[in-house]
């Protein structure tokens, strides 16, 4: 089954959205404190609505209407873009609600966000003012001057910032260079941030193992999780997807039950300055 599943991960985590992209799967239907209602309310906000809205939200799908909304309704509104810009040096920063099946690699390394094995992965900054605005400018204009990440300095923020109003002002700007692992089998998760944050994710946490019991309870009207190998009730722990995309990532062939928690945790420890991607296998390699 363990096989099986890692081929099938190479097969369906290949879609990419504008500035953003799916690990596996992800639907709208997965954003909590969401409704229609939220949404036909989003889509009747003004662009002066839409700036004061991106400074002051508080939940994950608050973050993603307004998103929405722009792409939808703004993007060749040269004020409001203008007014995104001017937001990138905002640091301001959210604890962000409700961020259920939301990837942004840094902020599942510090804890802030819960690994679920898939969903949507963004390289912007969410929980900041600045990464939001960054975020939007990237999506309705396929323009990329650089991620704003959570350790973007205020250098880097205002030469972001200096980038885009250059370009909207049809100014001649060069795009940031994104390089990205060669032949990687998922390129959502070959990237070093990717790998730590997998490697944390799979420590205990009283979050993860309540979103494990409320899927086992959902969906197969269970307690706990079967001793059986190869039951699809397994995949409702978000360490079964973990242990595979790590698996990938180190060339791997079969599972191995000895690489735990803590065997990867001391494999990071020790490894993590000797890592280097090895293009001709699409895997990851220790220096030795």
């Amino acid at each position: 089954m363990k096989k099986i599943f890692i081929l099938s991960l190479v097969i369906i985590s290949v879609y990419h959205l504008n500035a953003q992209r799916l690990l596996t799967s992800w639907s709208q239907n997965n954003i909590e404190n969401y409704t229609k209602e939220m949404y036909d309310d989003a889509q009747k906000l003004n662009a002066n609505n839409l700036l004061e809205k991106n400074l002051n939200v508080e939940y994950w799908s608050e973050t993603f209407l307004v998103l929405n909304a722009s792409i939808n309704n703004y993007s060749k509104d040269n004020n409001y873009l203008i007014g995104l810009a001017n937001q990138i040096t905002n640091k301001k920063e959210t604890k962000l609600k409700g961020t259920s099946r939301l990837i942004i690699w840094d902020r599942i390394s510090n804890g802030d966000v819960i690994f679920e094995g898939k969903g949507l992965v963004f390289e912007n900054d969410l929980y900041t003012v600045s990464g939001r605005a960054n975020q939007i400018l990237q999506s309705l204009t396929n323009k990329n001057f650089g991620f704003v990440t959570i350790n973007s300095t205020e250098r880097e923020l205002e030469t972001i910032k200096s980038n885009w109003l250059n370009y909207l002002q049809n100014k001649p700007v060069e795009e940031a260079k994104i390089t990205e692992n060669k032949n990687a089998k998922i390129p959502e998760i070959s990237n070093f941030s990717a790998v730590q944050a997998l490697i944390l994710s799979l420590q205990e946490n009283p979050a993860k193992t309540q979103i494990t019991k409320k899927c086992l309870k959902n969906l197969y009207n269970l307690e706990d999780l079967p001793k059986e190998k190869g039951s699809p009730a397994t995949y409702c722990n978000p360490d079964t997807y973990t242990n595979s995309y790590l698996g990938l990532l180190f060339g791997d062939k079969n599972y191995d039950e000895t690489k735990d928690s803590k065997w990867w945790s001391d494999f990071w420890i020790k490894n993590k300055n000797q890592l280097f991607w090895n293009s001709e296998k699409g895997i990851f390699e220790v220096k030795k």
